[in-house]
């Protein structure tokens, strides 16, 4: 029993990363496709896009996994291979619809690695290096774009699987943003989510009630501060991205930790050092958290849920490493043994019983199809032939954000003036 848990384990961590990312064929295919494109063609660039001037509303869209590279042209519609540039089957239906409107319309793909740390011979980004590059590329884009056109042109971010992710935190940020601040939530007429890893548990898809999970990553309630009420979700049952059964701890500290290695399979030995390596600034982290919080043996807060929280390298907390002096944690493990002891105990019995609570979900994973119609579910988005007679969840977010373009012509000009759809 005990192996057949570990294997299901393995097997589950591995299909995750794997249709999330692209796997390590799509991944270097993009990489070489684009290379192969630079030298051998132009862009190929839609007649109804106008994202390199001013129109009224730019789509800024990040890809997911494979389907993208740090140096890819942010204009060009080209697949890259037989299955990417999927966010093409939304900006471009939404430009060929828009070209009868009134006002232009644009969009503009987020250059980044796109890659899970997988590669064969060459190394390559880490997944939350990678996610770390498309937030910075995303701002830049936004940043460049309103310093081009002012109030002028207002932002529909998109994002798929990672490239949701992506989306996902840059929009909570701007959501938070001062007034002051060169790109702030005035400025975004709405976000689209497609397949998002930080999808809160039971939230609508496309409008309608969502599936019950969450995303695989957090299934947390989000904040989107000034944002809130501008957020579209599209996820499908059984897509893991963002239909995980809640409770599903361990596998989310595991993808943090494995998000922050490099698996070059001619170079094994690169693999145990990154895990060491993150291993160790783990723990540093960790022992920082809980020797500066004094309250801490007492509180509700875990050692798993300190783990999950310092295994996302955007974490930072300055005070506590700067206060986690070696004398301050020598006098907290002698006090740990001495006059808290019995707290520690206390703390450590319940460690025992919110550990299980806490991983429920995963057995689930295991025994129900999550595996099977996961891999199916995250790619049955998009539409692959126009003339077939189904709707597909890309058609609709091409017609919201068509909605939410329709809206903004309304508003006009003031950026102040409050959205409507």
């Amino acid at each position: 029993m005990g192996r057949r848990v570990v294997a299901s384990a393995v097997a589950l961590v591995t299909a995750v990363t794997s249709w999330a990312g692209g796997g390590v064929a799509a991944a270097e295919g993009a990489a070489g496709s684009a290379d192969a494109g630079s030298t051998e063609r132009a862009p190929i660039v839609d007649p109804n896009n106008h994202g390199a001037g001013c129109p009224d509303i730019l789509v800024v869209a990040a890809s997911g996994a494979g389907d993208s590279t740090a140096d890819r042209d942010p204009f060009d519609d080209k697949d890259r291979v037989p299955w990417a540039n999927w966010l093409g089957r939304v900006t471009v239906p939404f430009g060929e619809v828009s070209r009868e409107q009134p006002g232009e319309v644009g969009w503009t793909y987020v250059p980044y690695p796109a890659t899970f740390g997988l590669g064969v011979f060459a190394d390559v980004p880490t997944y939350q290096d990678s996610v770390a590059t498309g937030v910075a590329s995303l701002n830049r884009i936004l940043d460049e774009k309103k310093a081009q056109c002012g109030d002028a042109t207002r932002f529909v971010l998109l994002g798929y699987s990672v490239g949701a992710e992506i989306t996902e935190r840059v929009a909570r940020d701007i959501g938070r943003r001062a007034e002051t601040a060169a790109v702030t939530a005035a400025d975004v007429a709405g976000v689209a989510l497609v397949g998002d890893p930080y999808r809160p548990a039971g939230t609508p898809s496309l409008g309608e009630p969502g599936p019950a999970g969450g995303g695989f990553m957090s299934s947390e309630p989000a904040d989107y501060g000034a944002l809130e009420g501008r957020i579209l979700y599209a996820c499908r049952p059984m897509d893991i991205s963002c239909d995980a059964p809640p409770d599903i701890a361990l596998l989310e500290l595991a993808l943090g930790v494995l998000g922050q290695m490099r698996f070059t399979i001619a170079n094994p030995v690169q693999t145990f050092a990154d895990f060491g390596r993150v291993a160790s600034q783990m723990s540093a982290r960790a022992i920082a958290h809980i020797v500066t919080r004094e309250d801490w043996f007492t509180s509700d807060e875990s050692l798993l849920d300190v783990l999950r929280t310092v295994a996302d390298q955007t974490y930072r907390d300055d005070a506590a490493a700067r206060d986690a002096t070696p004398e301050r944690v020598a006098a907290v493990r002698e006090w740990a043994l001495g006059a808290g002891a019995d707290v520690v105990r206390a703390k450590l019995a319940a460690e025992g019983a919110g550990f299980v609570d806490d991983n429920r979900g995963i057995v689930d994973l295991v025994l129900k199809p999550y595996l099977v119609l996961g891999p199916l579910q995250h790619v049955l988005y998009w539409e692959f032939d126009a003339n077939d007679p189904w709707r597909w969840d890309s058609e609709r977010v091409a017609d919201w954000i068509g909605e939410v373009a329709a809206a903004e012509r309304a508003r006009g000009a003031d950026p102040a003036a409050p959205h409507t759809f």
